[in-house]
C-alpha cells in the first residue's frame, strides 16, 4: 500500500426546512495535512438559541515506507463492477496413437503409451470497477430533512438527528436502529445504481462492538463484489488501528504482525481512516463518495484534485484490496488477509480505522472471524 498523503473526506452536514435554522460556514482550519471546514448550525426555539458546530469528516489511507508513483488508470464506461470467478475452463487432454515396439526376443511384445501433459489454464485475476462518479446519498443522511416541533420536542425526517425540547444537533456517534436503517437504505440505493446486490447486516449487528462492525462492513463490501472475505481481526493489527483512531491519524505497518509482501514485492498492507457519526456513514463516504465532486469544496477526498486524478476512489480501492494505478494494496484476491480495526471518540467525534495486512506463513491468531462470527448470522 503506497502513501497518498492525507486523504480527507469532508462531510457537509446540512439542515433542511427548519424554522430559524441556518448553515453558517466559518473560516477553515487546518487538520493534519488536509483542510477542514466547520459548519455552525443555529437553532432558535422560543427564547433559547443553541449553536452546534459540525466538523467536516475526514478519511485517510495508511502510510507506507515505500514511495510509489501514481498514474491515472482509465475507468470502465459502465458503472457495474465486474466480478470474475476463480474458475477456469476444463483443460483438454490429448492422447496420441499408441506405438508398439517389438523387441527381437521371445518375450511377448510390449506396448508403450505416451500421454502429453494437460495444458495449464490460468484463471483470470479478479477485478472491480468503480462508479463513474460519486453517488449522492438517497435518503440524504447528511441533511436533517424536514423538521417539526411536536409533543414538546423537535424531530426530523432524518432519524439520526438528535432533537430535544430546545435544540437539534448531530450526534458525535450513534448506532441506533432507526439511524442505521436510514443510512443502510442510502447504501443499498447506491449499490443498486452500481449494480451490486443489497447489503444485509448480520442478525447480531447491534450486539457487535464498533471495531467488529468495521470488519463486517469491509467484508460485506468485498464479498458482494465476488471477492474473498478478509479472514478475521488480529490483535496486533487492532492495536495499531486503535492508536490511529485515538489520534485521528493514518494506520501504519503494525508491530508484532508477521507481514508478507504483496504481488508487486512491496509491503502487503492497506488501510483507511475516517470520521463520521456512524460506521455506515464512514463506509458510504469511503465506498460511494470518494471521487471528484465537481469542485474542491464539494469533494470529500482531498487526494482527488480533479476528475482524472489518480487519488480518486483511492479509499474504496484500498479497502477492497487493490488499486493498480495508485496503491497495490493487499490484492483483490487475497484469501489470507487479516484486519485490525479501531474506534475512538476524539473531541466528541467518532474516529474509525481499518488496517489490512498479508501474513507470512500460517494465519496468526484472530479474535473474531468471518467464518465463525459473521457467516452464521447472515440470512
Amino acid at each position: 500500500m503506497g502513501s497518498i498523503g492525507s486523504l480527507v473526506a469532508g462531510i457537509v452536514l446540512s439542515t433542511t426546512a427548519l424554522p430559524a435554522m441556518a448553515n453558517i460556514v466559518t473560516p477553515s482550519t487546518t487538520f493534519g495535512m488536509g483542510m477542514t471546514t466547520t459548519i455552525a448550525t443555529t437553532t432558535t426555539v422560543a427564547p433559547t438559541t443553541t449553536t452546534t458546530t459540525i466538523p467536516r469528516h475526514h478519511a485517510r489511507d495508511a502510510k507506507t515506507t515505500t514511495t510509489r508513483h501514481a498514474h491515472v488508470v482509465a475507468t470502465s464506461a459502465t458503472q457495474k463492477p465486474r466480478s470474475n470467478s476463480n474458475g477456469s475452463t476444463s483443460p483438454t487432454t490429448t492422447t496420441p496413437t499408441p506405438t508398439t515396439v517389438v523387441t527381437p526376443t521371445t518375450v511377448a511384445p510390449t506396448t508403450t503409451t505416451t500421454v502429453k501433459s494437460a495444458p495449464v489454464i490460468k484463471a483470470p485475476a479478479p477485478s472491480v470497477s468503480n462508479p463513474s462518479a460519486n453517488i449522492d446519498p438517497s435518503p440524504n443522511f447528511l441533511a436533517t430533512g424536514a423538521c417539526s416541533f411536536a409533543n414538546g420536542v423537535w424531530s426530523c425526517a432524518n432519524p439520526c438527528v438528535v432533537g430535544t425540547a430546545s435544540a437539534l444537533s448531530w450526534p458525535g456517534y450513534t448506532g441506533g436502529v432507526d439511524c442505521t436503517n436510514y443510512i443502510l437504505s442510502a447504501i443499498n440505493n447506491a449499490r443498486a445504481i452500481e449494480g451490486v446486490r443489497p447489503m444485509v447486516l448480520p442478525s447480531n449487528w447491534f450486539s457487535l462492538s464498533v471495531p467488529e462492525q468495521l470488519f463486517v462492513i469491509a467484508d460485506l463490501e468485498r464479498t458482494a463484489r465476488g471477492l474473498p472475505p478478509y479472514v478475521g481481526i488480529n490483535a496486533a493489527l487492532s492495536a495499531d488501528a486503535q492508536h490511529s483512531a485515538a489520534t485521528n491519524s493514518d494506520p501504519s505497518i503494525a508491530a508484532g504482525f508477521p507481514m508478507a509482501n504483496d504481488a508487486q514485492g512491496s509491503a502487503g498492507f492497506g488501510g483507511a481512516w475516517s470520521g463520521g457519526y456512524a460506521v455506515l456513514v464512514a463506509d458510504y463516504i469511503w465506498m460511494y463518495d470518494d471521487a471528484w465532486g465537481g469542485s474542491v469544496a464539494k469533494t470529500s477526498n482531498i487526494a482527488c484534485t480533479s476528475a482524472g486524478a489518480a487519488g480518486c476512489w483511492a479509499h474504496r480501492d484500498e479497502l477492497l484490496g487493490s488499486d493498480p494505478g495508485y496503491n497495490q494494496g493487499v490484492g483483490l484476491g487475497c484469501t489470507n488477509c487479516e484486519m485490525g480495526t479501531g474506534f475512538a471518540m476524539v473531541n466528541g467525534r467518532a474516529s474509525y480505522v481499518d488496517l489490512i495486512e498479508i501474513p507470512t506463513g500460517s494465519l496468526p491468531p484472530m479474535t473474531f472471524t468471518w467464518v465463525n462470527n459473521v457467516l452464521p448470522n447472515l440470512s
